[in-house]
């Protein structure tokens, strides 16, 4: 099951399917948080939706591979299951995750005012580099930053608030409860998630491994397909078996 991230879509994950291990089952969720997706503020919280992409899987899901702000949210998810005393693997039926770029902060003090704007400033580059990896043909710097703009303003303060809201939260989960086999992946040039947050938290999560791309930034399925989908097939010969391929896609 492969979860875009925030002011993303389903296809961010193409160059990645194009490029997939063999005998390799793919299914992608359209989620409240794409682009185009409701503007309001979530009412309900927003893994939620996670355990309901997973519940529509025929056969059900081996394992979760989330980008981005979609890592955040799986990852409260697996924690919150854990220190309730359930099994991730039996909650969902999953069997390992796998996290691409994520955010995470230790502490609450690690945030401070006035990083304020560079939030911003990373959902600029978030939705700048997005449009430079889905452009069919290179595009001026300038006409790029104009259409990021743009993008955002379509978007709207919710997508920050989102943003936000699931990245402070990052300090309180308890991630070291976490049994279920999590592989992260980060870029070492992303300019939005540091790469230093996707090392700390693989050191601080029960049962984690981590790759880290060279020449690579934000969305590594997309920049690095072939080196992506290499370190998702590495990964996926450490689980042990799972369910039978679903017959439909």
């Amino acid at each position: 099951m492969l979860l875009h991230g925030l002011g993303s879509s389903e296809s961010c994950w193409d160059a990645f399917a194009a490029h997939r291990p063999p005998d390799l089952d793919l299914w992608t969720a359209g989620l409240p948080w794409r682009a185009g997706g409701p503007f309001a503020i979530p009412e309900r919280d927003e893994s939620a939706w996670i355990t309901e992409a997973i519940a529509r899987v025929p056969g059900g899901v081996d394992v979760v591979v989330a980008h981005s702000y979609a890592t955040v949210l799986l990852l409260a998810l697996l924690a919150d299951a854990a220190a309730g005393g359930a099994d991730p693997r039996e909650e969902l039926g999953i069997r390992g995750a796998v996290l691409v770029s994520p955010f995470f902060r230790q502490r609450p003090e690690d945030f401070s005012w006035a990083e304020l704007p560079g939030f911003l400033d990373r959902l600029r580059l978030g939705a700048e580099d997005g449009i430079r990896l889905m452009a069919r043909k290179p595009l001026d710097r300038d006409l790029r930053t104009e259409m990021a703009e743009h993008a955002c303003a379509q978007l709207g303060p919710h997508w920050v608030v989102r943003y936000l809201h699931a990245y402070l939260h990052t300090p309180f989960l308890p991630v070291e409860l976490v049994g279920l086999p999590v592989h992260v992946v980060v870029g070492d040039r992303d300019p939005i998630a540091p790469p230093a947050e996707g090392e700390i938290l693989a050191a601080r999560l029960g049962n984690a491994s981590i790759d880290r791309i060279d020449d690579c930034g934000h969305t590594p399925m997309a920049e690095r397909p072939e080196r992506f989908s290499l370190t998702v097939r590495q990964f996926l010969t450490t689980l042990p078996a799972g369910h039978p391929p679903a017959a439909v896609n």
